[in-house]
């Protein structure tokens, strides 16, 4: 039984990671060329960037993540444990 809860709580944490992975941390848009172009970077909470150019034909730009499954896993639960930590504040004031 003990297994199958480790699968499913495996499964569980994949699935958050997923769509954690696809939260944006930054985004910067830029003039290029004198105005002719607009290059468009987006971060992502991986560390995974993607470079568009808006006004040109130059393809997309994808640079994946540099951090290993766990770390990516440790990064997540740093995150929600902040996020919880915040509202706790924000309750504690009121």
């Amino acid at each position: 039984m003990t297994q199958h809860i480790e699968k499913v709580e495996k499964q569980r944490r994949s699935n958050r990671l997923a769509v954690w992975r696809k939260g944006v941390k930054f985004m910067l848009g830029e003039r290029i060329d004198e105005g002719a172009d607009v290059k468009h970077l987006t971060i992502y909470n991986d560390d995974s960037q993607t470079t568009e150019y808006l006004k040109s034909d130059r393809k997309t730009e994808i640079i994946p993540s540099p951090h290993s499954q766990d770390e990516l896993v440790d990064m997540m639960m740093g995150d929600e444990n902040k996020t919880a930590e915040a509202m706790i504040r924000r309750a504690g004031e009121q």
